[in-house]
């Protein structure tokens, strides 16, 4: 009996690993969204008005949040492989963790804070909880996770170019 074990050899393209860290960089920001989501809940404010959309004081990150979006950013800038990935995958990370948060607080509205029965009454009421979770993800995506997420690239960018030149 003569068994042969060879050797497999799996190698990553350039491709692969740039989807792979595009794909990492959308999950991260879209948990750190959904953290943002979830601080708000636990307000005080919120549980004597037990409104789904705050008008008041809409989610937001901390400080802490917006330090961590800002060093994932330069190390995926650093890892990503082109010019080209680093602007598309930008692009594709924001929208999708975007869509990510915004279903997300969606089905939180629907199920967890129960207003499913009422939203369920109306014709097309599922659209108006997407509403208020667009308005509600909308609020921390634009100032705070575009900006820092965009320093981030730019300050990796930057790196990049250094770390290349030497």
């Amino acid at each position: 009996m003569n068994l042969k074990i060879e050797k497999i050899n799996i190698q990553i393209t350039p491709r692969i690993k740039d989807a792979l860290v595009v794909i990492l960089w959308t999950v991260a920001i879209s948990l750190i969204m959904v953290k943002a989501h979830i601080l708000l809940y636990q307000d005080p404010l919120f549980s004597s008005s037990g409104s789904p959309f705050k008008v008041y004081r809409p989610p937001s990150l901390g400080v802490l949040d917006m330090i961590i979006l800002t060093a994932m950013s330069i190390v995926v800038t650093i890892i990503l492989s082109d010019v080209k990935p680093i602007i598309y995958g930008f692009a594709a990370s924001l929208v999708l963790s975007f869509v990510i948060a915004v279903t997300y607080v969606s089905l939180f509205i629907w199920y967890v804070l129960g207003y499913g029965n009422l939203f369920s009454q109306a014709a097309y009421g599922w659209e108006d909880v997407l509403y208020i979770g667009f308005w509600n993800m909308f609020f921390v995506m634009v100032p705070w996770v575009i900006g820092t997420t965009a320093i981030g690239l730019v300050v990796g960018v930057i790196v990049r170019g250094w770390i290349k030149a030497t």
